[in-house]
């Protein structure tokens, strides 16, 4: 494979991967309107932890720092809850609402 053709693959890679964003971020949004709003359940909990991890551990592979950073910080606060159907704490909930926030806008930062 020459320079040429691997930047190109590259390049579509990086392109498949923020178009992928948006769709994946209503995902996490969805799950998180249930966990956070009571009426979740111990798998959408697991599945919201897990689509928030893949996109802390592929974000900065595709050059997008900021998502992967506010993802990681976002499943940080996510892993103790692992098992749980609801977030508790009202803390929680807020820090967790509002680094979903940066998240969304970091997310639309990147497609532009």
């Amino acid at each position: 494979m020459s320079d040429d053709e691997f930047r190109q693959m590259l390049a579509a890679a990086n392109a498949e991967f923020r178009a992928s964003l948006p769709a994946r971020i209503a995902a996490i949004d969805a799950l998180w309107a249930q966990v956070a709003g009571g009426s979740g359940t111990a798998a959408q909990m697991e599945e919201l932890i897990l689509l928030v991890h893949k996109i802390a551990g592929s974000a900065g592979t595709f050059g997008e720092a900021e998502t992967g950073e506010l993802a990681a910080q976002i499943e940080a606060k996510l892993a103790p809850l692992r098992g749980a159907a609801t977030i508790q704490e009202a803390g929680d909930r807020d820090d967790i609402g509002w680094l979903l926030v940066r998240l969304r806008k970091a997310v639309t930062s990147a497609g532009q």
